[in-house]
């Protein structure tokens, strides 16, 4: 008669198992660090191009809004019925606000975070 012969799993092989899986997510995580930084990039550029086309209607449907645009843009941008999460738009991909300002009667919408990784991705 043969002996029936049970293997039980050590606890040396479980964190052999548990140290495999952390460093593939590890690895993977480094990865998707770099992804995460390219979609808040793009986040905040598609957020700066909008939010000067739509500063620029609120403008041409108001010109006395130009002088008041700097210091006020957010209430401008939460009365525009263009923007339907008008939270969303007011910070860029990092959470900070933007800056606006007028450069030659032009609006330009400027974000810190983002200036400084174009610095950083374009060494």
């Amino acid at each position: 008669m043969k002996k029936c012969v049970r293997r039980n799993i050590t606890l040396i092989e479980v964190m052999i198992v548990m140290f495999l899986i952390a460093l593939i997510l590890g690895a993977v995580a480094y990865n998707f660090q770099g992804a995460f930084e390219k979609g808040k990039a793009f986040k905040t550029e598609t957020g700066m191009k909008r939010l000067e086309e739509i500063l620029s209607i609120s403008i041409s449907e108001n010109p006395y809004l130009e002088d008041d645009i700097q210091s006020n843009w957010q209430s401008a941008v939460r009365q525009s019925p263009l923007v339907k999460n008008p939270q969303d738009l007011i910070k860029d991909g990092w959470g900070q606000e933007y800056d606006v300002k007028i450069e030659d009667g032009r609006i330009k919408v400027i974000s810190s975070r983002y200036d400084e990784y174009k610095r950083r991705t374009s060494k």
